[in-house]
């Protein structure tokens, strides 16, 4: 700055006028406060683990050495993934058929670390997707209407799996993507953080033809675990109003 030149004085405001804008400035910060959401989340929640019952219609739990799918996209647990309980277990029909259960359950989902699609699960852990296609679970039923989910054929160099599978995140059965992605933001608008939860349910099959049989066996086998279901488990795994 040049010698002998000084910064301009601003003119003070009248005591009144200045009172005046600060009173203004407090409203605006609390009206601010007071329209900004606050963030709710699901606080009833099961532990999973006790709650998936051992035994339900023709249906048994079975020791199994098989390990199945993990839930995650790269296979390994860490701070990125979004489940808070997952349960895997294999269960036999009396019939002999055996099928395969995941569900993984997460309490908050947000746009950047939310459930992971089964099809990006396997591909990531070496499987192809055969075959994918929208599925309505008949038989299994919420006051919304049929839960919507998924068939999925995944083949592997061992041997391949028929899933059949649904998605739910907040009151949403999701199918599409860009769908689930404007629900939760949707969900955030109106101050809540939805959970979520995988169902999966799985058969060994070698091709598409006998995938084509096991499909209905990983259905009925979700349908009667549905049936089995106490209260509060039946919300976790088909949403709030789901009773």
């Amino acid at each position: 700055m040049a010698a002998g030149h000084s910064l301009p004085r601003l003119p003070a405001l009248p005591l009144g006028t200045a009172l005046m804008v600060a009173v203004l400035l407090l409203l605006a910060a609390g009206t601010a406060r007071l329209l900004t959401p606050q963030l709710s989340e699901v606080m009833t929640v099961v532990d999973l683990e006790s709650a998936l019952p051992s035994e339900f219609g023709d249906w048994r739990e079975l020791p199994s050495p098989f390990i199945q799918v993990n839930v995650a996209v790269d296979g390994e647990p860490s701070l990125d993934q979004p489940y808070d309980q997952v349960v895997m277990r294999a269960y036999q029909h009396r019939d002999g058929d055996i099928v395969y259960l995941a569900v993984a359950w997460g309490r908050r989902q947000r746009q950047e670390v939310k459930i992971h699609r089964p099809d990006l699960c396997y591909t990531a852990q070496g499987y192809r997707v055969a075959a994918l296609e929208n599925r309505r679970f008949e038989g299994i039923e919420t006051p919304s209407g049929v839960v919507a989910g998924k068939r999925m054929l995944a083949l592997g160099r061992r041997g391949g799996e028929a899933i059949s599978y649904w998605m739910r995140i907040g009151e949403l059965f999701s199918e599409d993507a860009w769908d689930t992605r404007m629900h939760i933001l949707r969900q955030g608008l109106t101050g809540r953080i939805p959970d979520g939860v995988l169902v999966r349910a799985s058969v060994r099959v070698r091709d598409s033809r006998e995938a084509a049989l096991a499909w209905p066996v990983a259905e009925a086998f979700l349908a009667d675990l549905a049936n089995g279901l106490t209260p509060p488990a039946r919300r976790m795994l088909l949403g709030p109003e789901a009773s």
